[in-house]
């Protein structure tokens, strides 16, 4: 089964993870893929995570539950979670749900990756 998401490692403890469209569908399988695919890149070592959400126009609620999750796990790690590119929906449920708290919202990739791994 082919994942519509993917995973790239940049630098020594961060990892990148495009998120793929299907994720607005709120299909199971495309949350358990990117569930799946953040333990992986833990379990590589990687403490901060960046997840790009440029192709996400919606975004689950159980979805933003694991990203808090994922980033207090991670915080214990003294690491972060950021999210790059959401839409202005995904930006706003971020805000509602508290999400904004417990992560990072960078307007692109760039901006998400400058300085993680230095503070």
């Amino acid at each position: 089964m082919k994942m519509g998401h993917s995973y790239e490692k940049i630098g020594n403890r961060t990892g990148l993870i495009k998120v793929g469209r299907e994720l607005s569908s709120g299909r199971r399988s495309a949350i358990s893929e990117l569930k799946e695919l953040c333990g992986r890149a833990e379990d590589g070592g990687v403490v901060n995570m960046i997840l790009d959400f440029s192709e996400v126009r919606v975004c689950p609620s159980i979805v933003l539950g694991s990203i808090i999750v994922l980033a207090k796990r991670l915080g214990e790690k003294e690491g972060r979670v950021r999210i790059a590119c959401p839409s202005p929906h995904v930006a706003r449920a971020a805000q509602i749900t508290g999400l904004t708290k417990a992560v990072e919202i960078c307007g692109s990739v760039e901006d998400a990756v400058k300085d993680i791994e230095k503070e």
